[in-house]
């Protein structure tokens, strides 16, 4: 008869991410969603427009995706409210020269909520630990982007579901199938080596 053993450290803390080896005060949970908006910001500021359609490449999706990862759903989610509450306030922190949310691509940017829950709780289980389970999530959380950003455009920019696919979707797989096998990558040698 064979008995099932616990491990007491991994019963104890089920949901932790790369960030709870920090948290714990309010004071450093404030840092670390400050640190994971800054990160969204600084990654997506990094954009190449295109001049065929009103949604630039972008780093944003990575960013929320990251963001998701690192600090969990919650801290993620608060993380992607900062950033897009500073943009709506007029800072800089969209891509190109986009402020406020009168903009085609606007709901890319609603779109990040989807990727940092998704990356968040896939990570909260353990998805980033490995990357066969990791690959899934990333795929997952970077084509939930499209949900919120295809709802958006198309009506915005007045565009037919085929104009928009072709505008705001088919550009963008073979950048975010790179962006997932980087973060297929990367989060699993964080997390081996941060044990």
């Amino acid at each position: 008869m064979t008995t099932l053993t616990v491990n007491p450290a991994a019963s104890a803390h089920p949901n932790r991410v790369l960030a709870d080896r920090f948290g714990g005060t309010i004071l450093r949970e404030v840092v670390l969603v400050a640190a994971g908006t800054l990160a969204l910001i600084l990654l997506a500021r990094v954009s190449v427009p295109l001049p065929f359609t009103p949604v630039p490449v972008s780093l944003g999706t990575l960013g929320a995706l990251s963001v998701g990862t690192v600090l969990g759903a919650r801290r993620g989610l608060v993380s992607v409210l900062a950033y897009v509450v500073l943009g709506v306030a007029g800072a800089p922190v969209f891509t190109g020269t986009n402020v406020g949310w009168a903009f085609a691509s606007f709901g890319y940017v609603l779109g990040y909520f989807l990727v940092a829950l998704i990356s968040g709780l896939s990570a909260q289980r353990g998805a980033d630990r490995r990357v066969v389970t990791m690959v899934p999530t990333a795929l997952a959380s970077l084509a939930s982007v499209y949900v919120a950003g295809l709802a958006w455009m198309i009506p915005f920019a007045h565009m037919t579901l085929a104009d928009g696919l072709a505008k705001g979707l088919v550009p963008f797989i073979i950048g975010d199938l790179l962006k997932a096998a980087v973060a297929s990558g990367l989060f699993p040698v964080l997390r081996s080596l941060t044990r």
